[in-house]
């Protein structure tokens, strides 16, 4: 795969496949979530994503918990003992200590929802969820090499390089150091980007500083 190649595909890798088929419906439970990542859309935020994933799974009422892959879907599955209307409030008072809402499905969304859920594609459990941090880092990499790139030609070897070491570095950051602030994550990011970096000279590394400066959110323009 050429360097040009390997920018153009850093969202498509392939989604985890979490096992649905042949679950009762009538124990699931669907439920509106602001768990989107602000730094690649259309991918659910894995930082975000894992302690509540992981906390739903201690919970004694809950079989198994799941994120789609936007991050705008909880589903739960609810133990037979458990009364899935009554078992939401579990799931609203693990998102309440994280600071963030859950608005039950019902009616027509749910079963659009169940139907679209059944094959079980696209689907995350708290254990899987790094593969979207992961996922969400090469994406990261790519903006900021396509920064570059759009100021100064680089050899294919070179952006292939870059292309590595900054997924790296923010996986690093998502995965390893999950309690980072969104402010010093940006930082600590744009720092080690320069870093390894470095064999970067005169208006390619010029142009790696203004890409880092910009962090590695998408600015106006960018996707």
């Amino acid at each position: 795969m050429t360097a040009r190649s390997q920018l153009l595909s850093a969202c498509c890798a392939p989604p985890d496949d979490a096992e649905h088929h042949g679950l009762p419906p009538e124990q699931i439970s669907l439920f509106k979530v602001p768990l989107s990542c602000e730094a690649a859309a259309g991918l659910g935020c894995g930082v975000k994503a894992k302690p509540i994933l992981q906390a739903l799974a201690r919970e004694r009422a809950v079989a198994q918990a799941w994120l789609n892959r936007g991050g705008t879907i909880i589903a739960v599955l609810w133990r037979e003992s458990v009364v899935p209307r009554v078992g939401g409030e579990h799931v609203r008072s693990v998102l309440a200590e994280q600071g963030l809402a859950a608005r039950e499905l019902a009616g027509a969304a749910r079963e659009s929802t169940l139907r679209d859920s059944s094959s079980g594609a696209g689907w995350y459990r708290g254990d899987a969820v790094d593969r979207l941090s992961t996922e969400e880092a090469g994406i990261i990499a790519a903006r900021l090499v396509r920064r570059v790139t759009a100021k100064v030609p680089l050899a294919d070897g070179t952006i292939e390089t870059l292309l590595a070491a900054f997924a790296e570095v923010c996986r690093h950051q998502l995965i390893d150091r999950p309690l980072t602030s969104a402010r010093l994550r940006r930082k600590l990011i744009a720092n080690e980007i320069l870093k390894v970096g470095q064999h970067l000279h005169g208006v390619a590394f010029k142009a790696l500083q203004e890409a880092a400066a910009l962090g590695h959110r998408p600015v106006k323009g960018e996707q």
